[in-house]
């Protein structure tokens, strides 16, 4: 068996997509790190580093993390459902103001709008047909998002 390489000899930044082993030797040496650290070592080590978030308590408080770790925090991904309240928006919009990142807002595919949203889908679609708006506003607005950043990688 070939001993598996030690931490120190993975490249700066990594190579994606990972190697076989990889992973296991990351989060090994990832597992006793404080959140601090860890989210250091990402920054450091994972090139393209986006960060997504609801702007919940656990994503505000990575947000506000990066932001004293780097002078250019990950950019961050909000998936707008289009049905997020009121006081969401406007949280987003003072992360914006407070931290001056960039986030990138995707929304329902040729919607900008719940009007845009209902007049193409009916109102309450989640109660008529959750599976269906689930995947249009999860893993739809995932795949543009993902057709997005990878171009970046090219």
């Amino acid at each position: 068996m070939t001993p598996q390489p030690a931490i120190h000899q993975l490249p700066k930044p990594l190579n994606l997509p990972l190697l076989e082993g990889q992973l296991e030797i990351i989060n090994a040496h990832l597992f006793p790190m404080t959140p601090e650290e860890v989210l250091r070592w990402a920054i450091e080590y994972l090139p393209g580093l986006y960060q997504t978030t609801a702007f919940g308590l656990t994503g505000l408080t990575a947000i506000d993390m990066l932001s004293k770790i780097s002078q250019s925090p990950p950019p961050l991904i909000f998936l707008d459902t289009l049905y997020h309240f009121p006081e969401t928006y406007e949280l987003v919009d003072e992360v914006q103001r407070r931290y001056r990142c960039s986030i990138h807002i995707y929304k329902p595919g040729g919607c900008e709008s719940v009007s845009d949203f209902e007049t193409r889908y009916g109102q309450n679609f989640w109660g008529r047909n959750e599976s269906t708006y689930d995947f249009l506003v999860k893993v739809d607005i995932q795949r543009s998002m993902i057709d997005v950043v990878t171009d970046g990688l090219d």
